[in-house]
């Protein structure tokens, strides 16, 4: 009995040793309250956000807008579709040697610019397909459109490369006497235009008239080729008249010599039309060629437009100039281009001066060629220099239109006169000498 209880009461401890073991390996409860998260100060607990909290967004600095970057990237461009005969130089600027001539149609890739953006240098393709022809050159940026023929916008161009420096022509040889405030576009370009003349064969010390009746008035430097002017304060001016006083057989003297491109009534088309001034001594040549060829002059006063603006289109006028222009530059002429008078009749004949006075100066700058601004010149005349008809400038009392006193001065044709012969001196001095 003793030993079955004994039995007995060590099966129970055996069982009771073994449920303790099996407790033992239980996980431990871990108590949620606020004091667990300082239970541990060496390895703090990484608090997980609940998961419908939004994260922190970070966000990227601004982009700097003040100047972009240069991209490298061409852009496909084009000329107005106005433009014509635009010129490649080699190199930025009037002073680079001119590498070719571009119309309206020509298209290129602009690949750089001057920091001032006003020249852009080109890449032109003889063929959209093959580049291997391509040449490369500079132009004027005013002349540059789009593919679509629209204005650029500088932003577009500033992103390309600087490449170079612009570097404007100087007049060719230094003189005492100063160019005037109403005359401009004195560069190395006329210098070109007279070199090559006289590669041609042109008379250094001639001079023609070009243009309609105001050019062609007994009024206009005819007097100074017959002796009759006085200088005055202008005697400076002896120089220039000795210099194209000169002439020889054919030509006489340049001041008294009756052109053959110059008429009255005549327009800008008149000195294009073939064969009508002198069939007899030019064929069909036009009034323009037939006295450039008979005449071989270094130097043409032109002053036409006038008669054009009087019910003319400004855009046929543009034309014709600038096929009298290159007409001149072709044959080794030195075209020195005018502005035209004002006209006191109404307003609408004042605006229409003032358009075509504007196309102008535009063919000036286009083909780098001198301007005589005559309309600027008599802006503080009495009736601006105008006579009585409103179209003609005003002759002196004593017809003395070539003698340069203050009072005749107040003249129309005096002041013509006097610009005129300053036109030539700054010509001789800086372009011929």
């Amino acid at each position: 009995m003793n030993l079955r209880l004994r039995t007995i009461k060590l099966l129970a401890i055996f069982m009771l040793i073994c449920l303790l073991a099996v407790l033992g390996t239980l996980p431990k409860v871990k108590m949620t309250h606020a004091q667990d998260a300082t239970d541990s100060p060496t390895r703090p607990l990484a608090t997980i956000p609940p998961t419908n909290t939004p994260r922190a967004k970070i966000t990227a600095a601004p982009a700097i807008t003040a100047t972009p970057a240069a991209t490298q990237t061409p852009i496909a461009a084009r000329l107005c579709s106005d433009c014509v005969r635009i010129r490649l130089r080699s190199t930025p600027g009037t002073a680079g040697d001119v590498l070719a001539f571009l119309d309206s149609n020509a298209q290129f890739m602009i690949i750089g610019r001057t920091a001032d953006n006003m020249w852009v240098k080109i890449t032109l393709a003889s063929d959209a397909g093959d580049t291997s022809d391509s040449k490369s050159g500079w132009i004027a940026a005013q002349y540059v459109r789009s593919t679509n023929l629209q204005k650029i916008d500088e932003v577009v161009i500033g992103g390309l490369p600087v490449l170079d420096v612009a570097v404007a022509a100087p007049p060719t040889a230094t003189s005492s006497v100063g160019v005037p405030s109403w005359m401009s576009g004195v560069t190395a370009h006329a210098r070109q235009i007279y070199l090559h003349g006289q590669s041609l064969g042109n008379h250094p010390n001639v001079f023609s008239r070009v243009g309609d009746s105001i050019s062609f008035s007994p009024y206009f430097l005819t007097p100074i080729g017959q002796g009759s002017y006085q200088l005055g304060a202008y005697g400076s001016l002896s120089g220039v008249i000795g210099y194209f006083s000169q002439g020889n057989a054919r030509t006489g003297n340049s001041f008294a010599n009756q052109s053959l491109a110059a008429g009255g009534g005549w327009n800008s088309n008149t000195l294009l039309i073939p064969g009508y001034s002198a069939p007899q001594l030019c064929g069909k040549d036009s009034p323009l060629v037939c006295e450039y060829k008979l005449v071989k002059p270094a130097v043409a006063l032109i002053m036409v437009g006038t008669n054009d603006s009087g019910s003319g289109s400004t855009d046929q006028f543009a034309g014709n100039l600038r096929q009298i222009v290159q007409t001149s530059i072709d044959m080794g002429v030195v075209p020195v281009i005018s502005t035209i008078p004002p006209k006191r009749i109404d307003q609408a004949q004042t605006d229409r001066v003032n358009a075509f006075n504007a196309v102008i100066h535009a063919v000036a700058q286009q083909y780098d060629i001198p301007l005589w601004d005559y309309w600027a010149a008599m802006q503080n005349a009495p009736n601006m220099g105008m006579s009585s008809d409103g179209l003609h400038p005003s002759v002196p009392p004593d017809k003395a239109s070539c003698n340069f006193t203050t009072d005749n001065l107040q003249y129309g044709y005096t002041i013509r006169n006097l610009t005129a012969l300053q036109a030539l001196d700054v010509i001789w001095r800086l372009v011929l000498y």
